[in-house]
């Protein structure tokens, strides 16, 4: 295993480099079109064909703020389509997640499976 510390947006990631991309609260964080595509295009580009997703992002009765940012907040229906067709959702589930703060932020894990 080989941990990176990069802006997933710009880091430049080996073609077909991996066979497990693990999202645990990334992706909501980008709320710019801009940014959603950089990511997916990099998804895409460095996770070989067969392998798999995970992804965490807040559901829709979550907050729409996390430590004071702004977040894009997704229903199932909603991220599979913008994860893409080249992705079959193979399961998920809701979990509520409370901070050490009190705060409740509901969040969909979903697990997908890279088609081409």
């Amino acid at each position: 295993m080989t941990w990176l510390i990069r802006d997933v947006t710009r880091a430049d990631l080996p073609v077909q480099g991996y066979e497990l991309w693990h999202d645990r609260a990334v992706f909501h964080f980008l709320t710019q079109e801009d940014e959603q595509k950089k990511y997916l295009d990099n998804l895409n580009t460095s996770l070989m064909p067969g392998g798999y997703l995970i992804v965490a992002v807040f559901a829709p009765e979550a907050p729409p703020k996390c430590s004071g940012l702004p977040v894009q907040r997704y229903g199932m229906e909603e991220l599979v389509k913008v994860i893409g067709q080249n992705f079959e959702l193979i399961r998920h589930q809701k979990e509520l997640h409370v901070t050490p703060g009190g705060v409740e932020q509901m969040y969909l894990y979903c697990l997908f499976h890279k088609l081409q």
